[in-house]
Parts: C-alpha cells; sequence; structure tokens
C-alpha cells in the first residue's frame, strides 16, 4: 500500500515542508525517513496524533551541522503547521543496524516539534525499532525490508521488563492519595485512556514480542483478561476513539461515577502489573 493512504493528510502536510525546507537550506544532512509510532499501527488521531520519524543522516555528518540544519527549519514548521507536532530521532545508518543499547554518546531529537541533543530521548529504546521491523513506514530512502535494521525480540521483552519498575509502578503510586495532584489527575480521560491502554501494551508486547496499538491493547485486554475487567477496557476504548465524524463523543460508560471509573482503573493497571511481574 502507498504510504500516502496510510499517512493522514494533515501529517503528510508537516513531512513534506520539513523535507523541502531542510532539502533547500542543507542538502544532505537528512537521507532516509521513515514513520513509527501510531501512524505506522495504523491507528492515528488527526487531533492528538504526533508524527514519529526516524531520520537518517549521512556517517559523516555530526551532530552541530545536523542541529544547525534543524534549529531553524523545526521554529519555521512549529509556526506554520503547530499541530500535528514531530516527534523523532536521528541516526546513522550504523545506528539502525546497531540498535538503541549500542549507540554511543549523544544524537539530535525532537521533542514536541523542538530539536535537542540527547543520549536517551523518547524514541531511543527497542520499541522504536520493534516497530520499524513490524510495519513501520518508508517516506523516502531505502525500504524498510531492505534496511539494515536491528531487532531483538529478547532485548524488547526485557526493556519492556524495566518499564515496570522505571514508570509505571512509580506513575500508578502517584495516584494513591485521592487529594494529591496525581490522585485528582485520575479523575480525567486521559488517565483513563494512558493507563488502561498503556499497561495493556506492555502485557500483549512480552506475551507476544508484538507491537500493539492503544485500541489494539484494549482488544487484546478483552480477550485475555477477566471478564470484571472489561467494563473499564471499553471505556478506555471509548475515550481513546474520541468523536465519531460528526464530533459526537459517545457518553462515559459510568455516568457521572467517576470515583468507581478510578477505582477500577487503578484496580485493572495493578492487576496488569502484578500479572507481568509473574509471567517468567
Amino acid at each position: 500500500m502507498p504510504f500516502h493512504d496510510l499517512v493522514f493528510e494533515e501529517a503528510q502536510t508537516v513531512i513534506r515542508m520539513l523535507l523541502r525546507e531542510l532539502d533547500e537550506k542543507s542538502p544532505g544532512v537528512i537521507e532516509d525517513v521513515y514513520i513509527g509510532g501510531s501512524i505506522a499501527l495504523r491507528e492515528p488521531h488527526r487531533i492528538h496524533s504526533d508524527i514519529d520519524l526516524v531520520l537518517i543522516r549521512p556517517e559523516d555528518i555530526d551532530n552541530a551541522r545536523t542541529m544547525a540544519a534543524l534549529e531553524p527549519v523545526l521554529a519555521w514548521v512549529r509556526e506554520m503547521y503547530p499541530k500535528p507536532e514531530i516527534d523523532a530521532i536521528v541516526l546513522s545508518a550504523s545506528d539502525l543496524a546497531a540498535g538503541p543499547d549500542r549507540i554511543e554518546g549523544i544524537r539530535p531529537v525532537i521533542v514536541e516539534g523542538v530539536p535537542e541533543l540527547s543520549e536517551t530521548g523518547s524514541q531511543r529504546n527497542p520499541v522504536t525499532w520493534a516497530t520499524l521491523q513490524q510495519c513501520g513506514i518508508t517516506w523516502r530512502g531505502l525500504p524498510l525490508p531492505n534496511a539494515d535494521l536491528w531487532y531483538d525480540r529478547a532485548a524488547l521483552i526485557d526493556w519492556e521488563r524495566r518499564n515496570i519498575d522505571d514508570y509505571w509502578r512509580p506513575w500508578l503510586a502517584m495516584s494513591d492519595h485521592l487529594a494529591s495532584r496525581g490522585g485528582i489527575l485520575t479523575f480525567r480521560p486521559y488517565f483513563i485512556e494512558w493507563g488502561v491502554l498503556g499497561i495493556t501494551r506492555l502485557h500483549a508486547t512480552i506475551a507476544t514480542g508484538e507491537i500493539f496499538s492503544k485500541y489494539q491493547a484494549g482488544e487484546y485486554g478483552l480477550d485475555h483478561f477477566d471478564e470484571r475487567w472489561r467494563h473499564i477496557l471499553k471505556e478506555a476504548m471509548r475515550i481513546r476513539s474520541g468523536p465519531n465524524d460528526n464530533g459526537a463523543t459517545c457518553p462515559s460508560l459510568y455516568g457521572r461515577n467517576l470515583l468507581k471509573r478510578r477505582s477500577d482503573a487503578r484496580a485493572y493497571i495493578a492487576t496488569v502489573i502484578e500479572d507481568i511481574a509473574g509471567r517468567r
């Protein structure tokens, strides 16, 4: 399927303008361009989705030259096309082949449209490489099936397991006290969608070695977890779906009982965390 059938129109415009300006002002700095994230997973949201990119530069282009090319162009893109935002990492072909754990030193990254140098970056992890391997979209350059692309299922699953202790347990603990800032956030739809579907995605990857979109994770949860969690999974999927084509949003499955929704979400997330911990 041609990439233009997979990338929604607003994202196409931003990518085209970004590359047009880069190619005109700093030719040769960015060669191949790959798309990951929700677009590659076939679940973009025109309003909420970022554009997740992996940009490939020549081996002889250093960080300073890359940043000098990116900074003015991205400032222009942010002004002209504030949404959807770009999240990206800039790598060489050898970085792509080596994988995230074997890349040494800082690399340019783009976070919400702003370039910076980082030794980590939100995309410098096995999930990015696994997404490209599974369903990444080649916007231009060497097609992904022909690229030398690192992939290690065991490393992916190990990283997801570490993510439980590094992110998910602390994230859930922040919402323990109802009167705390974290506790107040649990009443927001974002907490339900991110928490319920996010932890389910992690479980699904550990169980299968595949990367799931959030909605796909919800379907996985409905198939794999006890019936008592069906209500909160359906609620999270409802929130993820957003408004329909007419702009209408389906009412909450919990009505006005946000305390019950909060309680179910936190209990479900805790249950999945412990289920993952027990899967060895």
